[in-house]
C-alpha cells in the first residue's frame, strides 16, 4: 500500500494496493511516478526509530532530503503531516544531513533577498520617465527629447532592482520592453517600429505608474 509519496511525503489522493511496481502512481506535488519500491523503512520493525517533523519544509527541500537519504542507503518512510521516520542508529548521520540541507536553503534565501532588493526611488522614477516618454513617442516617434529620455530611463531600469511592489517577472518584462524601444531608437528604426515599441511599453506600464 502506498499512502505517502516516497520523494516528498505528500499524501496520495488514493491508496494503491498490491505491489508498488505494478501500478504507476503520480504525486500531485512533485510529479514523481512511483513504479518501483524505494528503500523504505518497514512499519512495525523492532528497530528504534527517530521522527523528524518537516511540515515547514517546502516540497523541493523534502525531496532533496529523501534523495540524500537514498544516496547514503538510509531507509526511511513518510507518515502523516510530513513526518520523516528513520532508524535511530542513523540519527547522527541524518541530523548532519538535514542540517546541511537547511544551511544550503538559508544561503539560497539570502541570495534571493539580495537579488530581489528594492530598487527604491531611482527605479520608481525611471519607470515613470519611461511611461511619459513612451506615451509621447507612440504619437511622435521623431521627438528627439523624448527619445533621449526613453534611452536614459531604459539604461537606469536595466541596472536597477525592481521598486517596491513590483514583482521580479513584471520588472523583467519592463526591462525587456524598454531595451527593445531603446535599441530601435538608437538604431534609428522606422517610425512605425518605434511607435509600436512605445505603445507596447506604455500599455504595459499604464497600470503600474
Amino acid at each position: 500500500m502506498i499512502t505517502y509519496c516516497p520523494r516528498c511525503g505528500t499524501q496520495f489522493r488514493e491508496e494503491v494496493l498490491g505491489d508498488w511496481f505494478e501500478t504507476a502512481v503520480r504525486c500531485a506535488d512533485c510529479a514523481l511516478t512511483v513504479t518501483e519500491a524505494p528503500l523504505m523503512l518497514a512499519r512495525g520493525s523492532d528497530e528504534d526509530e527517530v521522527q523528524y517533523d518537516l511540515n515547514e519544509w517546502q516540497m523541493p527541500e523534502r525531496s532533496a532530503a529523501t534523495t540524500a537519504l537514498l544516496e547514503v542507503d538510509i531507509p526511511y518512510r513518510w507518515e502523516a503531516d510530513l513526518v520523516l521516520v528513520v532508524p535511530a542508529v542513523a540519527e547522527d548521520e541524518v541530523d548532519l544531513l538535514l542540517d546541511e540541507l537547511d544551511a544550503v536553503e538559508e544561503a539560497d534565501l539570502s541570495v534571493a533577498e539580495v537579488e530581489s532588493g528594492d530598487g527604491g526611488e531611482e527605479a520608481q522614477a525611471a519607470m515613470g520617465d519611461l511611461f511619459v516618454a513612451a506615451d509621447r513617442l507612440q504619437h511622435d516617434p521623431h521627438d528627439d527629447r523624448m527619445a533621449a529620455d526613453a534611452m536614459e530611463a531604459a539604461t537606469t531600469v536595466a541596472a536597477c532592482q525592481p521598486p517596491y511592489g513590483i514583482e521580479r517577472p513584471v520588472w523583467k518584462q519592463i526591462q525587456g520592453l524598454a531595451e527593445t524601444l531603446a535599441t530601435d531608437l538608437e538604431e534609428a528604426a522606422d517610425e512605425d517600429t518605434v511607435a509600436a515599441d512605445a505603445r507596447a511599453l506604455r500599455e504595459y506600464l499604464r497600470d503600474l505608474v
